[in-house]
């Protein structure tokens, strides 16, 4: 479940970060001359991964749409976008550009933008008020119209995937695992929030400065586990530690020394087993 505040477009311009990582020399070898995410399969491994923490299945669901209560309003499609945290607004702007104002998904663009209007000035992000119907709309799109699912997959780059791998980049985290580590937590935990990934990485630094970048990642998943175990938020505080077995599992990944992400590839998360063939 994410953990995204509002405005998940805090944190994209102006983060700079001080790393001390450097080369490591891992018993795997030199897990930092190994692909990263750029490498079109090893991105597909990691968002597996990601969605069966989100979704528990390993496709990702772009035509889903459901009210979780969670004080969100609606989430939807492959990111879990939210009506009470602006990028779902931002989803069905990017596909009204290409497909008009006048279809089933655009048509809810007021009652979106007067949810996004609420919330910037304080106002409940759990409001669905105009939205009857949305969910049968959007999944419908989305199995017909492959606009839609282009408008999410541009969204997700813009908000999570490029600033992630930017924060990969400066953190020394150039391997496949390493920067799924970084992505899952951008989705997970949005950027410029008071524990955002952009938070996070400070308190990690601090903690390990001038480690390597494995023993860095090590300490960045301890902080993250900390941060679920004591959010920011209280009235949150069950919800983010029932997704501590997010941490769980990638801590497995780095003991196994599965940096490169190759399939096939098995995991387990929160009870349930998941695997991707060769």
């Amino acid at each position: 479940m994410n953990r995204r505040g509002f405005l998940v477009l805090a944190g994209l311009a102006g983060w700079a970060v001080t790393s001390g990582c450097g080369a490591t020399d891992a018993a795997a070898g030199h897990p930092e001359r190994l692909p990263g995410l750029a490498d079109p399969d090893r991105r597909r491994v990691a968002e597996a991964v990601i969605s069966t923490f989100e979704n528990s299945t390993i496709e990702l669901p772009y035509a889903a749409a459901h009210r979780l209560d969670d004080g969100r309003g609606i989430t939807a499609g492959r990111a879990g976008f939210t009506s009470g945290t602006h990028d779902l607004l931002l989803v069905v702007q990017r596909y009204a550009a290409t497909a008009g104002n006048d279809t089933a998904v655009s048509r809810y663009l007021p009652a979106l933008r007067a949810i996004d209007t609420k919330v910037a000035d304080g106002g409940d992000g759990s409001s669905t008020k105009g939205l009857d119907g949305f969910e049968d709309a959007w999944r419908t799109t989305s199995q017909t119209d492959p606009r839609l699912n282009a408008a999410q997959d541009a969204v997700y780059d813009d908000l999570y995937f490029r600033p992630g791998m930017d924060r990969a980049r400066r953190t020394g985290q150039t391997t496949a695992l390493g920067q799924l580590v970084i992505l899952d937590t951008a989705v997970q935990h949005g950027l410029g929030s008071p524990d955002g990934l952009d938070a996070l990485i400070r308190q990690t630094n601090a903690k390990a400065e001038g480690a390597e970048p494995v023993a860095w990642l090590r300490t960045f998943l301890q902080v993250r586990r900390a941060d679920l175990e004591n959010p920011v938020d209280e009235e949150t505080t069950e919800v983010w530690r029932e997704s501590i077995p997010r941490v769980d599992t990638l801590e497995t990944l780095l003991q196994q020394q599965r940096f490169d992400l190759d399939a096939p590839l098995a995991w387990t998360f929160a009870g349930g087993r998941f695997s991707l063939p060769a």
